[in-house]
């Protein structure tokens, strides 16, 4: 995976796993890399949403003790 992959790519990505799956485009021998790729996605995309919820409470918490 690119390591300056932003969190819409990432997502995007992930879409585009759930669209092939729905419409059965996955071969038996591509689905374990996939799944394997689409566990890397979610663990950055949790990562990412977890870094700026942090930051939004930060900037919260300054702004209520101001």
């Amino acid at each position: 995976m690119q390591e300056e992959l932003t969190y819409e790519q990432a997502m995007q990505r992930l879409e585009e796993f759930a669209a092939q799956m729905e419409h059965q485009q996955v071969s038996v021998d591509e689905l374990a890399p996939l799944l394997t790729e689409a566990q890397t996605l979610l663990q950055f995309c949790k990562e990412q949403l977890y870094a700026a919820e942090k930051s939004c409470q930060s900037l919260l918490d300054v702004n209520e003790n101001a």
